[in-house]
C-alpha cells in the first residue's frame, strides 16, 4: 500500500469519526421548522415535522426566549445536516480513490 492510499485511509477514518459525532448531535436536536399560526390577532408557534409520512405540529409556546433558543437549535441542525451531506460525498470519493489504488 502506497503513501497515497495510507493518507486517504487516515482521512477517511477521521471523516467517519466526524460523521458519527455529527449524527450523535443530530439525535439531540429538534427536527422540522417553526411555524406561526394566527388566530384572533394572536400568534401561536408550532414546531412542524414529519413522522411516518404525516406532518405533526407541536405547540411550543409564546415565550420569546425559548423560541429564540429553539430557532438556534433548528438552525444548528440544518447546518449539521449540510455538513453531513458534504462529508458523505467526501467519503464516497475517498472510497472510489481507494478502489482504484488497490
Amino acid at each position: 500500500m502506497g503513501y497515497l492510499a495510507a493518507a486517504v485511509m487516515r482521512e477517511a477514518k477521521s471523516m467517519t469519526a466526524l460523521r458519527n459525532a455529527y449524527e450523535k448531535q443530530l439525535a439531540e436536536l429538534p427536527k422540522g421548522s417553526l411555524r406561526v399560526k394566527k388566530r384572533n390577532d394572536r400568534e401561536y408557534f408550532y414546531l412542524a415535522y414529519r413522522h411516518e409520512n404525516k406532518v405533526i405540529s407541536r405547540y411550543v409556546g409564546n415565550d420569546r426566549s425559548e423560541l429564540g433558543e429553539l430557532i438556534e437549535r433548528i438552525e444548528r441542525r440544518k447546518n449539521i445536516e449540510n455538513l453531513l451531506r458534504a462529508i458523505k460525498k467526501e467519503l464516497a470519493l475517498m472510497n472510489k480513490v481507494l478502489e482504484t489504488i488497490k
